[in-house]
This record gives structure tokens, sequence and C-alpha cells, in this order.
């Protein structure tokens, strides 16, 4: 037994284990999911962003013409008047001198026409038989004043009427609407409207017009009273570019006290082409009896005046009755 022991000992196989060599490599962490960021040292200080150049516009210059006012300047770049006088403050309106320089307070965009001219329209075709043929003018910035005159043929006043006016040019089409100067429309009157088209203007367009809204004074409608325009002057400027309005407007004894009290001047050449429009409006109410005076200009947008034909409009004071 003990050598049969010893041979199967000397037979045995030795048990080597195998060694498996570690590859060398740079150790890399597991990455969090959520994701980290570097502090910054406690000195540092965070660039200020450079600031986005823009250009500044010109600004727009009036130098003031002989006969000019403030409200003449204004309707020309087509703003109130108010505006005007706010972006001059040390100017006196009543004491304007030839050749002072006023502040415009507008952004030129695009660059100012020099002097205002008359658009020429198109003769509308059959199909727009019904079209109205509007007086439009460029204005010292570019934009377009169009004046649509509208008669009442009927034998009885309309009111609220308002025109839409439309520009065709080669590649795109503009409309404005149109409003008039007063609420009423007596028969047999006619009625400037005015519409203004911001620039840019089409370099070539047609203009037509449509009346598209009014509304009929029916008979014994009392809200608008019978008011007498009475020692009416007109006096054009030497250049005939302005016209002086003034007189008397009257409210005879039998109408009640009137609300306000309107007066329209419409300006014209000689080929009856409206030239300009503007509207002196009462400061106060106007009894029955009374009679108040006014005095205004009428300016007009290219050309000489050749005649101005007024209107006057006084609507009824409505008295309220309190409820017990």
């Amino acid at each position: 037994m003990s050598l049969l022991l010893a041979a199967c000992s000397a037979e045995a196989t030795q048990m080597v284990p195998e060694v498996t060599q570690t590859e060398v490599g740079t150790l890399r962490p597991y990455p969090s999911p959520t994701s980290t960021t570097t502090p910054f040292p406690t000195d540092y200080v965070s660039p200020t962003p450079s600031p986005t150049v823009t250009s500044t516009p010109t600004p727009v210059l009036y130098e003031v013409q002989s006969e000019d006012d403030m409200y003449s300047i204004a309707f020309r770049y087509g703003i109130e008047p108010a505006a005007l006088m706010t972006a001059n403050p040390t100017v006196n309106p009543r004491m304007m001198s030839v050749g002072m320089t006023l502040l415009i307070p507008i952004t030129p965009s695009p660059e100012p026409t020099p002097t205002a001219s008359l658009a020429v329209s198109t003769t509308p075709t059959e199909e727009e038989d019904e079209a109205l043929i509007p007086d439009c003018y460029l204005n010292a910035l570019g934009g377009l004043w169009c004046f649509v005159l509208v008669g009442n043929e009927e034998d009885q006043a309309r009111e609220n009427i308002s025109a839409l006016v439309t520009l065709v040019g080669e590649d795109q089409t503009l409309q404005e609407v149109a409003l008039a100067p007063l609420n009423l429309l007596p028969a047999g009157k006619s009625l400037a409207l005015a519409a203004y088209f911001p620039p840019p203007i089409p370099a070539a367009y047609t203009a037509t017009a449509m009346v598209d809204f009014w509304l009929p004074v029916m008979p014994g409608d009392d809200r608008y009273l019978n008011v007498a325009l009475d020692a009416q002057e007109i006096n054009l400027s030497e250049n005939g570019r302005a016209a002086r309005v003034r007189g008397e407007v009257t409210l005879p004894a039998d109408q009640g006290t009137a609300q306000y009290v309107w007066v329209n001047a419409t300006a014209f050449d000689e080929e009856n082409h409206v030239l300009g429009v503007r509207r002196w409006e009462s400061t106060s109410s106007l009894a029955a009896g009374e009679t108040q005076t006014f005095e205004f200009f009428v300016y007009s947008l290219a050309g000489k005046i050749d005649r101005v034909e007024v209107l006057v409009e006084a609507r009824r004071l409505d008295v309220v009755t309190p409820v017990p």
C-alpha cells in the first residue's frame, strides 16, 4: 500500500494557477448624471458686454419761410401743432421770424422730398364708374395726402361720411380711410374728405376712392342747428399758398344752445382740385341770439389757391334732466 500510494503521488499533476495580465490604462471615474460647474476664483470679474452700436438719425430741421406759422409747418409734416411747439419750447409761435430754424419731432425715413408735388392719377375704367378721383400730394417726408371731394345731390343732409382711398402700384396696393372734417354734409353742398398714407409711397400708382359709409339725416332731426355765416372775408397771400378766412357765426334766437360751432374751409385751384382743408373750432358753447367771430388760415399743399369754400356746423347742446 505504501508503494502504491507513493507511485500515485509521483504521477499526480501539479495545478498552477493561470495569471491574467492587467492592461495599463488611464483611470476614468464613472460619470455622474448631474453636471457640475467649476467655480470661478473669488477675485474673478465678469466681463461687461459691449453695447450694440446704432446710428443716430439726423434731426429734421425746418427754416421758417414768409407767412409760415406753427399750424402750416405742422400740417406740412403731418404732426400735431402741439408736438411741434413742445419740440421748440423757446420759440414763441406768434413771434417767429423768417430764417428761424425749428426742430421737427419726427424720424426721417425715407429721405424727405424737397417740395410737395401733385400726384397724377389715371381715369377710372368703365367698371369703376362709381369711383372718385382723389387729389393726392406728396408732403415733405414722402407721405401722401389725398383729398376726396364728395357732393350731396340728395334733398336731405347726410352725416358721418367716409371714403376708402386705394393706391394701386406696380407690386403693392395701399388703402386708407378718408374722413370728413364735419359731421354734416348739407343737401346740395360738397365736402373734401382727407386721408394720409405714410411713406414709403409707390413711385407710380393709380389712386381711386369710393364712398363707403354715410347716414341720412331724417326730417325733423333737430340735433344740428341753423347757424348763420356772416361778414365772411377771404384774403389770399402774395404767393397764393395760404388764405386767411374770417367772419362771424350767429345763432338765431329761435334756436337752442350750440354745444360747439365748427367752420370748415376748403381751398381749390383754378382746375377745381382740392389743395387743402382746415377746420376752426369754437372754444365755448354758443347761446341762441349770440355771435362768435372766427379767423384762421387754410394752406395749400401744392400750387396757388384760386378760391375757398366755407361750411359751418353747430350741434345742439343736449340738456340732461336729472331723475328725481
